[in-house]
């Protein structure tokens, strides 16, 4: 059924909408830009988004009695960065239709207050002030002083300038320092005069450190996990660090490191409080995470245990009495079975280095080969600072590895002529830094890998391999990132020839090029069944990898809380050497997804296109296309966590 409304009828519907904020512009605004000044107001137009699709019947109302506190707003910001006699006013205008109106703010800004003099005065000793205009980190912030000659005089930022001072002095050992900022304005000459007062106090020696809160941890270990040295000048930043210190015991749930009530003098104590953990913790996980590794197979009821994965661990806290750890954990599906155990050794030398030794027996299976691995990973930990973190391995495996082959009925069997027995030798250097808040969608990191195997000749295989993973986010409004990586690794250096599959590269997958399986991009080779008919390929991996991703994830939780969207762009290539990379070119993956913020971690559904796939990747076999369907293009991730 139709109804035809008349035109008259649709235009006085229109006309008879209320006032509402189309756009918002700021005009006479030269000092400060619209983007800075806009954060201070409450009138915003609506976004394109909603302007397109969901702009039609709820808020952006014109409130003159809004817009009048939003005058005061822009008057009191300028006010309070050295422009006295600002003047704000505004004026609505109507768009293509009468209830669409632009809003526009007419800033006269005048002439702000200029520092006419500066002056800095230390309230101290004569030694105390060499020590103190001899530190760099005070001299730089002299330098950068927002108070100085010909520069506006803004009082906002009185408060910053004060606690930067006063910081800059608890680090040098002043626990008891205040900063203080005075000024004399004259507002008919718009000259200001500017006093920078500091009252260092006694500087002091960390004495004592008070434990409080320990049960079961001897105080002396709780002291010794602070990192303060006993006699070493008071710094807000050994509080701090020595306070992510404490957090960082895997024995202690709270940590809280402050300075008690006493008398200012030469030396200062602290106190620690503390609330420890139980000393014995069991845990175990069951989850859906191997989509990923089905090889190809359609998902049905008799093969859908294998979408299924479990792990446990075990862990006594206090070990030997001396806030060691020692655990033991298992995991299990039908593609990874691994146990072992770990003992941590909290404390090498300082607080930031640690020692892990770390025995396992494994089993994986691989879309083209399997392998038993039992040995013993020995690591060494160093946090340098809460972005950057260095960790040296030494790692001694025994390793079965073997192609598995089908039989006539269909079952897995182990091909004789495939096993292949080895050990591995290898150091490890790894590296992770990150700069800004990654997670929190603004800021990047850097992972240099790299192994050195059989330097000694004491294993099967000699090789060296290096590799680097660089992240970088940007959050592009308040429901948009724009995500990239880069990463790529080459075996640059191998004593035989060929090299173990394990050892090998391999890409693609749901956190590399999604267009392709895990490992499924790069060299394959064909197998046959036991009639010699050909039957598919399988990865051979190879000496160099490289890829990249490009995504932007795009949340809409104002449907379903925690629901986002992600478009995405991979590419990469696997080669057999790093001298034959001009062999293959880059392959690319497009595709989009689904994520969803769970409980325990982002869900996300992704599905990817092979822009540029080689007969291979189609399972094409010498032009008979018998074996290919249209789709072997796509490809289908279920995973948890984001691709990177």
């Amino acid at each position: 059924m139709f109804v035809i409304v008349p035109l008259t009828q649709v235009w006085a519907q229109d006309e008879g909408k209320p006032d509402r904020i189309w756009n918002v512009k700021i005009e006479g605004n030269s000092t400060y830009k619209d983007i800075v000044l806009k954060k201070y107001i409450a009138n915003e137009a609506p976004s394109l988004w909603k302007k397109l699709t969901f702009f039609n019947e709820k808020g952006f109302y014109v409130s003159e009695t809004e817009i009048r506190r939003d005058v005061i707003r822009l008057e009191r910001f300028y006010q309070r960065r050295g422009f006295n006699e600002v003047d704000v006013n505004y004026r609505l205008e109507p768009k293509n239709k009468e209830w669409k109106k632009e809003l526009i703010f007419m800033v006269v800004e005048n002439t702000p207050i200029r520092i006419d003099s500066v002056q800095i005065v230390l309230q101290t000793s004569m030694r105390d002030s060499s020590v103190i205009y001899g530190n760099e980190k005070f001299s730089k912030e002299l330098r950068r002083l927002p108070y100085r000659k010909g520069k506006i005089f803004q009082p906002v930022s009185k408060a910053q300038v004060e606690s930067d001072f006063t910081n800059i002095l608890r680090n040098l050992g002043y626990p008891y320092a205040e900063a203080e900022v005075q000024s004399k304005v004259d507002t008919l000459e718009k000259k200001a005069s500017v006093a920078m007062l500091t009252y260092p106090g006694p500087r002091a020696r960390f004495d004592s450190i008070f434990v409080e809160g320990e049960t079961t941890l001897d105080a002396k270990y709780i002291r010794r996990e602070t990192g303060i040295g006993e006699n070493e000048y008071f710094s807000d930043g050994v509080m701090r660090e020595a306070q992510r210190e404490l957090f960082g015991h895997h024995l202690l749930r709270f940590a809280l490191i402050s300075i008690p009530d006493q008398e200012q003098d030469s030396t200062i104590n602290v106190l620690a409080r503390v609330k420890e953990r139980s000393l014995r913790s069991f845990a175990a996980t069951f989850g859906i995470g191997n989509y990923d590794r089905f090889d190809g197979e359609k998902l049905r009821l008799g093969n859908s245990y294998k979408l299924f994965r479990a792990q446990a661990s075990w862990s006594y806290r206090n070990a030997r009495s001396k806030g060691e750890l020692f655990s033991v954990n298992a995991k299990l599906s039908a593609f990874d079975m691994r146990f072992g155990a770990s003992y941590l050794f909290p404390y090498v030398y300082n607080t930031k280095s640690s020692i892990t030794v770390s025995p396992f027996v494994q089993r994986r299976i691989e879309q083209a080969y399997s392998i038993d691995t039992g040995g013993i990973r020995n690591s060494f930990g160093y946090n340098y600072s809460e972005s950057v973190t260095g960790t040296f391995n030494y790692d001694f495996t025994l390793n079965q590895e073997f192609d598995v082959e089908k039989d006539e009925s269909g079952n897995s069997v182990i091909s004789p002529d495939s096993i292949l027995n080895y050990n591995i030798s290898s150091f490890k250097f790894s590296v992770y830094a990150r700069k800004g808040l990654p997670r929190g969608g603004n800021g990047f990191t850097f992972q240099p890998f790299l192994e050195l195997s059989g330097l000694f000749n004491e294993a099967t295989f000699s090789f060296q391999k290096a590799s680097v993973d660089i992240r970088g986010y940007k959050k592009l409004n308040n429901s948009l990132v724009a995500a990239s990586r880069v990463s790529g690794g080459s075996i640059y250096y191998a004593k035989q020839d060929s090299l173990p599959a394990d050892i090998r590269f391999y890409n693609g997958g749901s956190s590399e090029v999604r267009g392709w399986g895990r490992q499924e991009l790069g060299p394959k080779e064909a197998v046959f069944d036991s009639l010699g008919a050909f039957s598919g390929y399988v990865p051979t991996g190879g000496k160099a990898t490289f890829s990249f991703n490009f995504e932007l994830r795009q949340d809409v939780d104002r449907f379903i809380k925690g629901l986002s969207f992600a478009g995405f762009i991979d590419g990469g290539q696997v080669w057999k050497t790093i001298r034959t990379t001009a062999n293959r070119p880059i392959q690319f993956g497009v595709g989009g997804g689904i994520r969803y913020e769970s409980p325990i971690g982002p869900v996300r559904i992704d599905l990817g296109y092979k822009v540029n796939p080689t007969d291979q990747d189609l399972n094409i076999y010498q032009g008979d296309k018998s074996m290919s369907s249209a789709w072997d293009r796509w490809r289908f991730h279920f995973s948890i966590g984001q691709a990177f």
